[in-house]
């Protein structure tokens, strides 16, 4: 969404509701309204916000972040006017809550236009009765780092101690559905009989601020203790933005072992277009709207479940090097943030 803020800017007086702390983060000359950086507090004091930004400025259009705030739209929009849009990441079509489903989803279906982040996000909305017509799918975007201004590799590694000589990265919220508890123990025993030189760096830590309590940190360091897999995984928590990309770019390849989950659902493959971004290409499990994201450019996808297929496509990445760095940052080049902000721009055009 700050990336919204930042396109939407560039041709529109914008005002942004958002947590506390994210005027640093917002566009220069636009508005702002903090609230709390909780999600419960922000659902009921952000309304408030608009109110009062909606007394003081006739906006023609109020876009929401999620489905969370589509009640707050509709309000607003019902007393103010205006045209709603609200974009739509699958968590917020699908969570498993009576209240939720029973508030907050006949408000998605009364916006004017949703923007849904991939294509199975779309076929989950219209399984929830929202029409085709007001939904649209536009993938997120990414940026194209300098791979020259990044940390190299063996800098990185050494600073982080890490001493395989293959690399697999996992990186995202330690949740059910990103499966990480289950790759370790089906597929990366096998992974280390194929390949012995390899292992795994973890990035990422338990969700705080969810719809839902997935968090399965703790049976993942449980797992990797059980099995004995200690000195094959190491951990590096919440990393910074540029360590980030360094992390990307030191590894091999990616692992993304999606799993279905009731109630939860993985809207994009977000982490698959930033890797490729740094060079880095993703094996993963054809599940949720990650198949939005790779291609034969910049990965492997494998059927859901098949964990030794798994193994074997990450190992055969490993060793042939494929798809290479040039492929992966071509693939991410379509991705690249200018092209998402001129389809955004016309949705909000289409509107007026």
């Amino acid at each position: 969404m700050q990336h919204v803020a930042s396109g939407v800017s560039a041709y529109a007086q914008l005002t942004i509701v958002g947590p506390r702390g994210c005027t640093q983060h917002c566009p220069a000359g636009s508005t702002v309204y903090e609230s709390s950086s909780r999600l419960l507090p922000f659902l009921f004091f952000s309304i408030w916000h608009a109110a009062k930004a909606c007394r003081n400025t006739k906006f023609q259009i109020m876009i929401g972040g999620s489905g969370l705030v589509a009640p707050a739209l509709l309000v607003l929009a019902r007393i103010f006017g205006g045209r709603t849009v609200v974009f739509l990441h699958g968590l917020d079509i699908v969570v498993e809550s009576r209240v939720y489903q029973w508030l907050f989803l006949p408000c998605i279906r009364a916006m004017d236009h949703l923007i849904a982040n991939s294509r199975n996000t779309m076929r989950l909305a219209t399984g929830k009765g929202i029409e085709a017509s007001r939904l649209c799918v536009i993938n997120p975007g990414t940026s194209l780092p300098d791979l020259d201004g990044i940390e190299p590799r063996g800098d990185f590694l050494r600073r982080k101690q890490v001493a395989f000589e293959k690399v697999m990265v996992f990186v995202g919220r330690i949740t059910r559905r990103k499966g990480l508890s289950q790759f370790i123990r089906h597929s990366l025993p096998l992974i280390h009989e194929m390949a012995p030189t390899a292992g795994l760096v973890v990035v990422g830590e338990n969700p705080d601020q969810s719809l839902n309590k997935q968090g399965e940190a703790k049976v993942v360091t449980d797992l990797v203790a059980e099995l004995g897999l200690g000195d094959r995984v190491v951990f590096l928590g919440q990393l910074s933005d540029m360590e980030l990309l360094a992390g990307y770019a030191a590894a091999d390849v990616q692992i993304f072992p999606l799993i279905d989950v009731p109630g939860d659902v993985e809207g994009f493959g977000m982490v698959a277009i930033e890797a490729a971004a740094c060079g880095t290409p993703t094996v993963a499990f054809a599940a949720g709207g990650v198949a939005d994201a790779i291609s034969e450019q910049n990965g492997i996808l494998v059927e859901p479940g098949r964990y030794d297929l798994l193994a074997e496509a990450i190992v055969r990445s490993l060793q042939e090097g494929l798809p290479d760095r040039r492929q992966c940052v071509e693939h991410a080049r379509e991705f690249r943030w200018e092209n998402y902000h001129e389809k955004i721009r016309a949705v909000l055009e289409s509107l007026l």
